[in-house]
């Protein structure tokens, strides 16, 4: 049985995927978004809270703007390390500087 703290934590990250597939948000509301997830879900989740991951080949392409603007790419590089699930790809996040 999961704990409430794990379906709110669920909650939060899927409503994450769920605005970023939304008609392409501005970039500076999805390094909002990207920032408060990280900042979260980060907290809790390295305390052994599992969540279900979002493939990263799926989210990528909506996060790929982001990583070409420098202001951006440390937060968007944590939140594809830690809440995306890169085993299931060869997907190899990089900067293009």
């Amino acid at each position: 049985m999961r704990s409430p703290l794990a379906d709110g934590l669920q909650a939060v990250y899927d409503g994450v995927i769920n605005v970023l597939g939304r008609n392409n948000p501005e970039s500076e509301l999805k390094y909002r978004l990207l920032e408060s997830a990280v900042d979260i879900i980060g907290r809790h989740s390295r305390d052994g809270t599992c969540l279900k991951l979002a493939r990263s080949i799926e989210v990528f392409s909506l996060l790929s703007n982001l990583l070409d603007m420098k202001k951006y790419q440390k937060v968007v590089r944590q939140f594809l390390v830690e809440f995306m699930d890169c085993k299931r790809t060869n997907l190899v996040v990089y900067s293009r500087n």
